[in-house]
């Protein structure tokens, strides 16, 4: 889309002064109404009417950030120089790097965030979706997959996972039970994703201790934000080979019912087979270490080619309705998901390998049978210009959740999960020069588990937040600074009520070094209360200690941790000019009382046992990239991309953390060409030998992926149909980060083809 500027100026006003009016148009140069145009530091926003039409008034002359709103997955951060000539902003050429991070309230786009951002737009989205959300974020720097087979998986940003790092959903928590374990779904859907965000490091001043390590953002439109002009939407469909047997489709519609009332209705539904891989499912590192011999000449043949029991079935709908006017909106939506998942090596914990050499019983397959309905309401309102509150958000948030873990025909055991959370902020005029946002959330959290595999005591959670962040604009620099205070009662039978509170401050700036450089620097101090896991695992009073079979141990709870604290520091560097982009950042994050499972040293019943502790930890680590951009004589477009990352995780008695990423370092080429386009990604991924006790290595791999897109636009339609051959190599790639990875590395070479069409 675009945006166009123009200046004209009366006797009334000044020489130096003059209305900044603008039009709003698409790619297809179609007027867009009721986009949202703010500029930043004025307190001054207006809307675009029928004709794409805006202005401010009698402005002086210079330079001013300008906010672009058209939708939620179409909101942007630019600058432009008012002086009198035509102003135009191609909103379709503008970079990423324009685009707002939603899951801020401060609206900034990438350069002005202090601290390590990444976005994958829809147009990303469509190239690089996976099959489970932690597939999908693989290969932003920092971000790692804890995978469990294709069906489920822990998302790894700077080697942690699990209950530090928060999933949001339209900036709201994705309330399952993923963080209980690493082989329960994180229940979001990429093939309904609009924009995905991942903040890189402590964000535990939004969204709590549960963000210590990072937040991931998906953002889509099921409650309609701005004005929809008559109806829009989009189709999709995807099917790959016999390698992973995918079938999957999406429909979106977006409409007016009436002039100020906006719905939105989608379905998705995907099916995977099980997934193959060039060798065994088990790995020779993991058989060697079990005393077996070498089994070279195939005696030992079961897993040969296929990891067993890792088919999906999974579907879902959406859908919205809201009132919009010039002063925001207020909406509702429902939403419903259903995934029905293998769990590949359930049973290898508790057999030997002979009778993994045995005829597969089923009996012990295990699945995941998931439902999960959501309830949304999301309101917001802008005051007028004279008020002191600018805006104000609000959220609020009813899952049921649960899922049945089958073992066979039989159900095993069932997870439920009841969640409300509420959530607002107020947007604040200017207070000694600066501007900010103060928020509550409140969230109270039911939780059960009940039958076999029910080590965990039911609980419920509560937990009361404040928070507040500001900032000011200096000359050359931007600052911010904030806090925020939780307050926690975790309750169960069996013990008395724990209250516990945390408090993380964070301070940070963004220094315009010049034109093209920019140095943020962040500091925050983030405290994580104990999850009810960490506490009560094994609590129950039994003589018996119950095995957790996802990861293969014995994990005992303790009701007496404290709450730990992220000292975090990052740094960065980046640069742009003339298609030539680059980026650094860097980060020492000292954790005192880091919760991990210590190996207790002893086994039960062939499974040992692991306590939750508390030891100082340190994390360190980097992620760089560099990038450029040019077209050459035959009217083609190139972008070149250089990256790399790396995590060192060690406690303070020099013992390495668990399941850390191994070094990567990767060469992307796109090529662009009219309607065709073709980008080719080569990643080494090192061997990782630091390893804590009792943890295997995990030997490096070279994965090579292809894409190509055929993309052409119409009057009123767009169609893409697009190919993508991942692990052109067919190598054997076992993430380092996932609890089964010497059992159930990642599929093989596959190739699948797909379109989308939108309206």
């Amino acid at each position: 889309m675009a945006v166009i500027f123009f200046t004209t100026t009366t006797q009334a006003q000044t020489l130096d002064s003059g209305d900044l009016n603008g039009i709003i148009t698409d790619a297809q140069q179609q007027l867009v109404q009721n986009a949202t145009i703010r500029i930043h530091g004025k307190n001054l926003s207006t809307h675009s009417n029928q004709h794409g039409e805006f202005s401010f008034a009698a402005m002086q002359y210079g330079h001013y950030k300008v906010d672009v709103e058209v939708s939620n997955s179409q909101h942007y951060n630019t600058t432009v120089h008012h002086q009198g000539d035509v102003i135009v902003i191609n909103i379709d050429n503008l970079q990423l790097d324009d685009l707002v991070v939603s899951a801020n309230p401060l609206e900034h786009n990438q350069l002005k965030m202090t601290t390590p951002v990444a976005i994958l737009s829809e147009e990303d989205l469509v190239m690089d979706r996976g099959l489970s959300i932690d597939q999908t974020l693989g290969q932003i720097t920092g971000v790692n997959s804890g995978s469990f087979g294709v069906g489920a998986g822990q998302i790894v940003i700077r080697g942690q996972q699990g209950p530090r790092v928060t999933v949001l959903n339209n900036n709201v928590t994705n309330q399952d039970a993923a963080s209980v374990s690493p082989d329960h779904w994180i229940s979001t859907e990429p093939l309904l994703a609009k924009q995905i965000e991942v903040l890189k490091g402590p964000a535990t001043l939004l969204y709590g201790g549960g963000a210590v390590g990072g937040v991931v953002n998906v953002v889509d439109d099921v409650i309609p934000t701005t004005v929809i002009d008559g109806f829009n939407g989009g189709i999709e469909g995807r099917l790959s080979d016999s390698a992973v047997g995918e079938r999957a489709g999406v429909i979106s519609v977006n409409g007016a019912l009436t002039e100020d009332f906006m719905a939105h209705v989608s379905y998705f539904n995907s099916q995977t087979d099980d997934y193959q891989i060039p060798g065994h499912a088990e790995s020779a590192v993991l058989h060697q270490a079990a005393g077996h011999a070498d089994d070279s000449q195939g005696a030992h043949e079961e897993g040969i080619g296929l990891v067993e029991n890792s088919a999906i079935k999974a579907d879902g709908f959406n859908f919205g309705i809201s009132r919009v006017s010039d002063r925001g909106y207020l909406g509702v939506s429902f939403s419903d998901f259903n995934r029905n998942y293998g769990i590949p090596g359930h049973d290898h914990g508790d057999e030997d390998h002979e009778a993994d050499e045995a005829e597969h019983d089923e009996a012990h397959v295990v699945r995941i049978d998931l439902d999960k309905s959501v309830f949304n309401i999301k309101g917001l309102h802008q005051f007028d210009e004279a008020n002191f509150i600018s805006q104000l958000r609000t959220h609020y948030s009813n899952t049921d959740y649960q899922h049945i873990e089958l073992e066979g025909t039989e159900v095993g055991t069932v997870f439920d999960n009841q969640a409300d959370e509420f959530r607002l902020e107020l947007t604040h005029g200017t207070i000694g020069g600066f501007e900010g946002v103060w928020g509550l959330q409140w969230t109270n959290r039911d939780f059960s588990a009940i039958g076999v595999e029910a080590y965990i005591l039911p609980s419920t959670t509560q937990i009361s937040s404040v928070f507040l962040i500001e900032e000011r604009d200096f000359d050359r620099w931007h600052a911010e600074f904030g806090f925020r205070y939780d307050e926690q009662s975790v309750d169960t039978q069996n013990f008395s009520t724990i209250n516990d509170s945390a408090l993380s401050l964070s301070l940070g700036a963004t220094f315009d070094l010049d034109e093209h450089w920019t140095l943020p620097i962040n500091l925050t101090s983030a405290q994580r209360l104990p999850t009810a896991e960490e506490y009560f695992s094994n609590q129950g009073g039994g003589n018996e200690l119950i095995a957790h079979l996802a990861t293969n141990a014995i994990e005992i709870g303790n009701p007496d941790l404290q709450q730990e604290t992220a000292n975090n520091f990052d740094v960065g560097l980046k640069y742009r000019n003339a298609g030539f982009s680059f980026n650094l950042a860097v980060y020492y994050n000292q954790i005192d009382d880091y919760i991990y499972l210590r190996d207790s040293g002893t086994v039960e019943d062939g499974t040992r046992v692991f306590m939750y502790t508390q030891q100082n930890a340190t994390f360190k680590g980097f992620e760089t990239d560099v990038s450029y951009q040019f077209a050459d004589r035959f009217n083609s477009q190139w972008d070149l991309r250089l990256f790399a990352d790396g995590t060192n995780a060690e406690l303070n008695t020099g013992v390495k953390v668990p399941r850390i990423p191994a070094k990567r370092v990767g060469l992307a080429v796109n090529w662009l060409h009219g309607p065709w386009s073709i980008g080719l990604q080569h990643t080494h991924v090192s061997k990782q030998q630091d390893l804590a006790p009792f943890e295997l290595p995990s030997d490096g791999y070279e994965l090579l992926d292809l894409s190509a897109n055929w993309l052409r636009y119409g009057n009123r339609f767009e169609t893409l149909l697009f190919i993508k051959a991942k692990n052109l190599l067919d190598e054997e790639i076992r993430d380092h980060a996932s609890f089964i990875k010497d059992i159930a590395p990642r599929p093989g070479r596959s190739l699948s083809a797909g379109f989308r069409l939108t309206f």
